[in-house]
């Protein structure tokens, strides 16, 4: 019987990833300020892989056994779901609202736990469906605070807003992706090597914005903004995301996405001051409820293959 030790490191690495990752969209429009979109994502992919690339030589070096169809889910990884999200979710806020995009994010998990049942042949239960339909309702409490979902329907975000959907299906395509590799590798690796292939869609689409590259007042504040995302987020976060894949099934860390608006609307209160209304507080017990629904039917059925 295996010990607890990995499961509950694997349940701490996928809320700190999913608090990280929420927290980021203050600083993403942050550094929107000063740099361009996609030079954003360039620069703070960068920064990830130089950071894992000191800590793999730490380590020992990287490991490059992986077959040809590895490599290929490796360089799928790295572009569909990585780079893709990334920059469609950009272009989306910027031709749409961040609010839409808190919204259509939301399409995530759903995602997962279809994809995780469809391409991974994992024994969704009705624990999992209902901890992604509480955690739903949570998240929709907390974005909807100051908004409508009638924004959606706007005509003149119609463009913005199916970027904004594609993104969240996009991003919801990651662990299915990611977890035959993570079974199998290490997740520091697998996380540098799949970075390193997005860098075929990030570089173009970031030379694509040459043209805006300017000195301006707010291009330091920016460029810091840019360094923590590649710190935070794009290397601490997806690597405690691949962490805890590594362990745990498609169905299980779905629902913990749903994290995310709570950590984001935190950030906000942390940061600029809004306050955490009745409605947000709501939200995030439902979300919490969720959660546990998940990590419990988790717990429940690796306790019973321990035993068997």
């Amino acid at each position: 019987m295996r010990s607890a030790h990995p499961f509950s490191l694997a349940i701490l690495a996928i809320v700190l990833a999913n608090t990280l990752a929420g927290g980021s969209y203050l600083a993403q429009k942050l550094a929107l300020e000063g740099l361009p979109p996609a030079t954003i994502t360039l620069l703070r992919t960068l920064v990830a892989l130089v950071a894992m690339g000191i800590w793999i030589r730490v380590r020992g070096g990287l490991s490059l056994d992986y077959t040809r169809r590895e490599v290929a889910r490796l360089f799928l990884l790295g572009n569909l779901s990585f780079a893709g999200p990334l920059l469609l979710g950009n272009y989306g806020v910027e031709l749409s609202t961040a609010t839409n995009g808190s919204i259509l994010v939301l399409l995530e998990p759903g995602t997962i736990l279809i994809l995780s049942w469809w391409l991974l042949g994992e024994n969704v239960r009705g624990r999992q469906i209902a901890g992604v339909g509480v955690g739903l309702v949570g998240a929709l409490f907390v974005v909807l605070e100051d908004a409508s979902a009638l924004g959606l329907l706007a005509r003149e975000h119609l463009t913005g807003n199916v970027l904004l959907a594609v993104h969240g299906i996009l991003w919801g395509t990651y662990t299915p992706i990611a977890r035959p590799l993570l079974v199998r590798h290490s997740p520091l690796d697998v996380t540098f090597l799949s970075m390193v292939f997005s860098l075929v869609v990030i570089l173009p689409a970031s030379l694509i914005e040459s043209g805006e590259w300017h000195a301006g007042p707010a291009l330091a504040s920016s460029l810091a903004w840019t360094v923590a995302l590649g710190l935070f987020a794009s290397w601490l976060a997806t690597f405690l995301w691949n962490y805890a894949v590594h362990f745990l099934e498609g169905k299980t860390v779905a629902t913990f996405v749903f994290l995310q608006p709570v950590a984001g609307a935190t950030v906000a209160w942390l940061v600029l001051g809004e306050a955490l209304s009745r409605q947000a507080w709501i939200g995030a017990v439902l979300i919490a409820s969720g959660v546990l629904l998940a990590v419990y039917g988790a717990g429940r059925m690796r306790r019973i293959v321990g035993a068997a």
